[in-house]
C-alpha cells in the first residue's frame, strides 16, 4: 500500500455509529464491533477521533464512565456543522484527506464532509 494513501486517522460519529441510540435520549449501548475496531486501530498506530453533534460534557462523562475516553485524540464534540470541523482536524493532524476515513451513519454528514474536504 502506498503511504500517501494509507489511512492514518479515523473520525467517528457517535450516535448510531460508535454506539447504538442517541445519547441525548440517554438510551445508548456501545457498538462492541466499533469498539474493537478502535482498539485494533490504536494498536496499529492509527489515530481515532470523534466528530459528533452532541454535548461535549455529556459525551465525555459517558466515555469516561465506560473507560473509552482515552481511545480518542482531540475529539470535536459540539453542535457545529461537521464538515468544517473535520477540515480543521485534518489540518491540526497535518494530514491529507486521502489519509483520513470518516465513519457516520448519516449520508448528509458524509456528503458535507466530502464537500469541505
Amino acid at each position: 500500500m502506498q503511504t500517501e494513501n494509507k489511512v492514518k486517522l479515523v473520525i467517528w460519529d457517535l450516535d448510531d455509529t460508535f454506539w447504538h441510540g442517541t445519547i441525548a435520549e440517554e438510551k445508548i449501548t456501545i457498538n462492541l464491533n466499533a469498539l474493537e475496531v478502535v482498539k485494533t486501530l490504536n494498536k496499529r498506530g492509527i489515530i481515532n477521533t470523534i466528530v459528533s453533534k452532541n454535548s461535549y460534557e455529556v459525551v465525555k462523562k459517558k466515555l469516561l464512565s465506560e473507560g473509552y475516553w482515552d481511545l480518542f485524540i482531540m475529539p470535536s464534540i459540539s453542535y457545529e456543522p461537521k464538515g468544517e470541523r473535520i477540515k480543521s482536524l485534518i489540518k491540526k493532524f497535518n494530514l491529507r484527506t486521502s489519509n483520513v476515513m470518516f465513519i457516520d451513519d448519516n449520508n448528509n454528514n458524509l456528503m458535507e464532509a466530502k464537500y469541505y474536504n
